[in-house]
């Protein structure tokens, strides 16, 4: 079966009930820059004008309970440890709740909720050589304490001016039942299994620790996203060469999915109901 080796994470749909609401949290508290809005959507990025987010309002959506299908969090990737402990140090500084913080072996993490309950990961990747093995293989894992002190102490000469350029959505982790993702994300589109702890799957495209993983934790993760609730919609895979898009495309139709093409965009629905986007990376 042929793999996906290389691909990067592009604009990440979410439906929130409220822009007065949600708005401050996503800039004051997460940093992200508006590069759009218009009466019912707005883009986010970062200071790069790299669109990262793309939230849509609907003042009739309620907050997703702990047991219904859905997304667990959105995780950001910021370049740097450094700039890791600065977001640290701007949000104690503004007081907001955090929820977790890990340090993974091959990244730290922290974690907190937005306004509507959508979780949310801020975090910065190790040298990929101290995670990566000989053969391929994903080194480290877990949850252990986050040196926290040791973040805010590298990043004491620094000046928060939000997220820096750079910043990419790193990961998306969903509440949605591992073995009804295995069949189509690992066999169809060919994305490789990094870790499979019990009822979790984390998989990702190449050596990378995981892009997309999904776990049953707790009860009731079998179907689709209910869109009564807020969360995700949609999100973007963007490949470095056509070829690998093609390739992708190829494999989804012979299996029966159905894909639309737009110019160079091409898109599905997954197994749970999000609509997944095929792009090839733009160049200058």
């Amino acid at each position: 079966m042929k793999t996906i080796e290389q691909l990067r994470l592009g604009v990440t749909e979410l439906h929130v009930s409220s822009f007065d609401r949600s708005l401050p949290f996503y800039t004051d508290i997460l940093g992200f820059t508006i590069l759009e809005k218009t009466d019912s959507t707005v883009t986010l990025g970062s200071n790069a004008k790299e669109p990262i987010l793309l939230l849509k309002e609907d003042a009739q959506l309620k907050e997703k309970p702990d047991h219904e299908p859905g997304l667990y969090h959105f995780a950001v990737l910021l370049p740097t440890r450094k700039n890791l402990g600065t977001w640290l140090a701007h949000v104690i500084k503004k007081g907001y709740p955090l929820i977790g913080a890990s340090d993974h072996f091959f990244s730290e993490a922290i974690y907190l909720s937005d306004p509507d309950g959508i979780g949310v990961e801020i975090y910065a990747d190790r040298p990929q050589d101290i995670w990566v093995g000989e053969h391929g293989e994903l080194k480290g894992g877990g949850n252990s304490p986050l040196d926290g002190d040791g973040l805010l102490q590298e990043a004491a000469d620094t000046t928060w001016e939000g997220l820096p350029a750079g910043t990419v959505m790193g990961h998306l982790h969903f509440h949605l039942n591992p073995e009804e993702a295995d069949p189509f994300y690992v066999h169809t589109l060919g994305f490789h299994i990094r870790m499979a702890p019990p009822a979790s799957l984390f998989i990702a495209a190449g050596v990378y620790h995981h892009h997309l993983a999904f776990n049953a934790w707790g009860r009731g993760r079998k179907g689709a996203i209910d869109p009564r609730f807020s969360g995700i919609r949609s999100y973007t895979l963007v490949f470095p060469e056509e070829a690998d898009r093609q390739s992708v495309i190829e494999r989804l139709t012979k299996a029966g999915t159905q894909v639309n093409t737009t110019g160079k965009s091409s898109e599905f629905v997954d197994p749970f109901g999000v609509l997944v986007r095929l792009q090839i990376e733009e160049t200058d």
